[in-house]
């Protein structure tokens, strides 16, 4: 039987305290700190702590998945299987839209766009598969939502960011 409050993932409460502060701090920072961590820990807890964090931010982002759903539901008015829809960002998601940002101009891109590293659409599963399928020649245009016509429909991307 399946603990039913089980993580996929266990950071010691001491490397929990220092890490409370690395993740506040730089890259650079963040960089120097892991490379003493290897020093005194080594490469294997330096590995290990790594697939934990993974663990870690998995179950974050499902907690704020849930959360979302939940307030959809309560204060948005939505039944639950329209608030499971919801187009939410995943580290699976954000590592698909670095791919998706490969070679793009990002001035070409708007403030919420797929293809700028980093947004919310960029970082959603489910939109980055959409942008990337529309980028390829012979495909759907790519809809831009930022900018809307005279009916409030999103328009095709004048220029395809990738070109």
């Amino acid at each position: 039987m399946t603990d039913p409050v089980a993580t996929d993932y266990h950071i010691d409460p001491r490397i929990a305290r220092e890490l409370m502060g690395v993740v506040l701090l730089p890259c650079d920072i963040r960089q120097e700190i892991l490379r003493k961590y290897r020093v005194s820990h080594g490469d294997d807890a330096l590995l290990d702590l790594f697939a934990q964090f993974i663990g870690m931010a998995n179950s974050v982002v499902e907690n704020n998945r849930e959360m979302a759903e939940l307030l959809l539901i309560t204060e948005g008015g939505l039944s639950p299987d329209e608030a499971a829809k919801a187009n939410l960002p995943t580290l699976f998601g954000a590592l698909g839209g670095i791919l998706l940002t490969e070679g793009v101009d990002q001035a070409k891109t708007c403030g919420g766009c797929a293809f700028r590293l980093g947004t919310c659409a960029n970082q959603s599963p489910s939109t980055t598969c959409d942008a990337d399928w529309c980028s390829h020649p012979g495909e759907q245009d790519f809809m831009c939502h930022e900018d809307l016509d005279d009916q409030g429909n999103p328009i095709p991307v004048v220029q395809n960011p990738r070109e």
